[in-house]
């Protein structure tokens, strides 16, 4: 068990709350005929919708989707089109064609493919965060709508920070020695112009800080990723808008998550992945927000400083 990415909201909860019941009336149902797709709740494990254990509760949700390609509907289309051209003499007028492309669609829907996909995510009741395994805002907004609909009085904000983070990245990469404490600098960066985003530079495979990413910082650029290491065991990318990407364990959690893997039940090794997986996000959060609080609060108490690197600084 495993999360690639995350993206981190706050949340609130009555901790009378039973989750796993609250939950169940929005259960995965099969998708409806003439539906393109349908969401719901999926067992975490086994046939459990919520696995609980050490502070922290594993959901999924569920998304069922019909697969229809636009162009099996275009060609199909293209074919009546015709016929009805031919048999009739005159052609076809768009609204006829915007007509006859959505009762193809009606009729085929109910003889389509339907495929699953999952989507998990962790509420650590410890820390009070939801943590998405995705980096995508639009995935993530469809699972905190579900778990609003399906949990009432819950409440959820994503997890923002006072600080630039652009201007972060840019100090990090300048300056390693500035970098929380527990965090190094890996190999790659992205970096992008101030006046025109999609102008965007890939740094990969650079022992940072490299003079070829100094001089285009000096240029004006900005870093919208950095690539991380945290206490040897996780290795990620962070963006500027606090979404975590790329996550891979590093040897010494390998070795954990190995050692998970000779427990004798697999409910063991799920319980015991999902303690180990919990337990070093939530490290992983703190200590980053914590060293940006460091800074902020250095910040705070140096205004006059700090407004006078900001107008020397290109960002």
């Amino acid at each position: 068990m495993w999360f690639n990415n995350a993206l981190i909201f706050h949340y609130e909860l009555d901790e009378t709350t039973d989750l796993a019941t609250s939950l169940a009336d929005e259960k995965m149902k099969p998708c409806p005929p003439h539906a393109r797709f349908i969401y719901g709740w999926l067992p975490a494990f086994a046939d459990e919708l919520v696995q609980e254990i050490a502070g922290c509760s594993l959901i999924c949700m569920g998304k069922e989707e019909r697969i229809l390609p636009r162009g099996v509907i275009n060609r199909m289309l293209a074919e009546r089109v015709q016929t009805l051209e031919t048999q009739q003499g005159r052609t076809v007028k768009r609204a006829e064609k915007a007509q006859l492309a959505e009762d193809l669609e009606f009729e085929l829907l109910p003889k389509s493919f339907c495929l699953q996909k999952r989507l998990p995510a962790l509420l650590d009741s410890v820390s009070k965060r939801l943590i998405i395994n995705t980096a995508s805002n639009t995935q993530a907004s469809q699972l905190t709508s579900l778990i609003r609909k399906s949990v009432p009085g819950i409440r959820i904000e994503p997890l923002q920070l006072a600080d630039n983070l652009a201007m972060r990245f840019a100090e990090w990469i300048s300056n390693p020695a500035s970098l929380p404490s527990a965090f190094q600098l890996a190999s790659d960066c992205l970096l992008f112009s101030l006046d025109d985003e999609k102008k965007r530079f890939t740094c990969k495979g650079y022992e940072l800080p490299a003079e070829e990413v100094l001089t285009l910082l000096s240029q004006g650029l900005a870093a919208a990723e950095v690539s991380l290491i945290w206490n040897e065991r996780i290795q990620f990318t962070l963006t500027h808008d606090l979404t975590f990407k790329r996550m891979k364990c590093l040897d010494y959690l390998v070795d954990e998550f190995n050692d998970v893997r000779q427990l004798e039940e697999e409910y063991q090794q799920q319980d015991a992945a999902l303690t180990l997986l919990s337990g070093e996000l939530r490290s992983l959060v703190d200590d980053l927000l914590a060293g940006l609080a460091v800074i902020k609060t250095d910040i705070e108490s140096g205004v006059m400083k700090e407004e006078k690197i900001a107008e020397e600084s290109p960002f």
